[in-house]
């Protein structure tokens, strides 16, 4: 077996539905023994979502199985990456594909760096696979570009052949990095969006924050040695701009929820889902201080998580004391 996709999740059918086209085999890996017992008799999840090729599809529950696999496709969610890997049997010959976007929260760290911290996987057997990929436009066959970045280029070239096709084209970096922190920042500043939208902001307002906002993942990204380069890339401004201005994200919704005086706790109950970028949020807070960031951006949606705040005090953030230079090239 030459693929694994950990994670039935929006994500992960969508990447097994782009290997199966590409006449690729595919091992299916989900807790879930209804759903499992579903996409083996009849190629289909419990959703409706249905597979194609399904003779080169096999659905299972069992870790043991994923040892067969070359490549494992990491699809679910941050919240808890050190026990969801501590689950599965850690095969060191093989290559790890984190399509992960946060920190794990216990640790502050990035799904990479738990594989090489906790889990003694080596770096040049980790790619990270992160850009502008909104599961339903894919879904849809929308145009959509993805970043594979990784030390192996040969390697990651193999990778992007068996998954391109007409829709899905992967692009190659070098900076694991600057990608992985990207991916995982761009949700906590698609909640700022969210709410800055809500709160009927002019165009020219909105073009400031969204600025300033990136502006914020550059420092913290670098401050960690991510690349600066990269954020001019699909992983950087790419997935930003897709996530930060897309109504659909449950990141700008909770950003729309909090617009309407609703505290953290009460707007992911009415979200009803996972919301990356509130998790994601709080480990990086931590982790700016830790490393004397000025992150004003930030700061902002951490108190907005416990107190009301008007339009005026969210303009102020955008707002210096003194006249700045446009770009800060200082951390």
């Amino acid at each position: 077996m030459r693929y694994a996709i950990v994670g039935s999740g929006k994500f992960g059918r969508e990447l097994t539905r782009i290997l199966l086209n590409n006449g690729k085999k595919v091992l299916l890996f989900s807790r879930r023994a209804t759903e499992i017992d579903s996409i083996n008799s009849n190629s289909k999840s419990l959703t409706g979502f249905i597979f194609p090729n399904a003779q080169n599809l096999k659905a299972t529950n069992d870790p043991s199985e994923l040892s067969k696999a070359r490549y494992l496709f990491l699809t679910f969610s941050s919240k808890d990456i050190k026990n969801a890997l501590s689950s599965l049997p850690i095969n060191h010959n093989q290559t790890f594909i984190s399509c992960i976007k946060g920190f794990e929260n216990s640790l502050g760290l990035l799904p990479s760096e738990v594989l090489i911290q906790k889990f003694g996987v080596k770096k040049k057997n980790i790619i990270v696979l992160s850009g502008p990929n909104l599961s339903k436009e894919i879904a849809n066959k929308e145009l959509t570009a993805t970043v594979l970045a990784g030390e192996n280029n040969k390697l990651l070239r193999e990778i992007g052949k068996d998954l391109k096709n007409d829709y899905f084209i992967p692009f190659l970096s070098s900076d694991i990095n600057g990608v992985e922190i990207a991916g995982a920042l761009k949700n906590i500043y698609a909640i700022v969006s969210g709410y800055f939208h809500a709160k009927m902001v002019g165009e020219n307002t909105i073009g400031f924050l969204l600025t300033k906002s990136l502006e914020e993942i550059r420092i913290f990204s670098q401050a960690r040695g991510g690349e600066s380069e990269t954020f001019l890339g699909l992983s950087g401004v790419g997935d930003f701009f897709s996530t930060a201005l897309s109504k659909d994200s449950r990141n700008y919704k909770f950003g729309e929820c909090l617009a309407e005086g609703l505290n953290a706790e009460e707007a992911l109950k009415k979200i009803d889902d996972t919301v990356e970028g509130y998790h994601t949020s709080k480990v990086v807070y931590q982790k700016s201080i830790e490393l004397g960031l000025d992150l004003k951006i930030l700061k902002f949606l951490i108190d907005l998580y416990t107190m009301k705040k008007s339009k005026e005090d969210a303009a102020k953030i955008l707002v210096p004391d003194h006249i700045e230079n446009d770009i800060r090239s200082k951390l």
